[in-house]
């Protein structure tokens, strides 16, 4: 049997357990006067053309977010990290998200940081 072929072509690496991050979130499907919702969750892997969101709560697929990740909850609004994305891929432990947009300089800087405080 031939080992399952990784269809990623930007590697994403995983972050500490702590990064949370809020969706705001559009579903496509919602009737009219619903289709904004508030996500919460956390950061399971990111890299600079996507991440992995982990939530108990359904977020819809084919959807566009709204993403502010903090990699620093222990004191908030230290290292921020807005960006924009869509949903791709869903699975039981949350879903995997492609980043529209994205500063990867603040990226960059925010992992940087994280890594020298810890």
């Amino acid at each position: 049997m031939r080992g399952v072929k990784n269809k990623r072509k930007n590697t994403r690496s995983a972050v500490w357990e702590d990064i949370t991050a809020t969706l705001d979130v559009s579903d496509p499907s919602a009737t009219k006067g619903r289709g904004k919702m508030i996500v919460k969750g956390r950061v399971k892997d990111i890299g600079a053309q996507g991440m992995f969101f982990v939530s108990a709560d359904v977020v819809p697929m084919d959807a566009k977010a709204d993403i502010v990740i903090d990699f620093n909850p222990e004191q908030p609004g230290n290292l921020i990290l807005a960006a924009e994305g869509k949903t791709i891929r869903k699975d039981a432990e949350g879903v995997g998200i492609r980043f529209t947009r994205i500063d990867l300089r603040r990226l960059q800087q925010c992992i940087t940081a994280r890594m020298n405080r810890s």
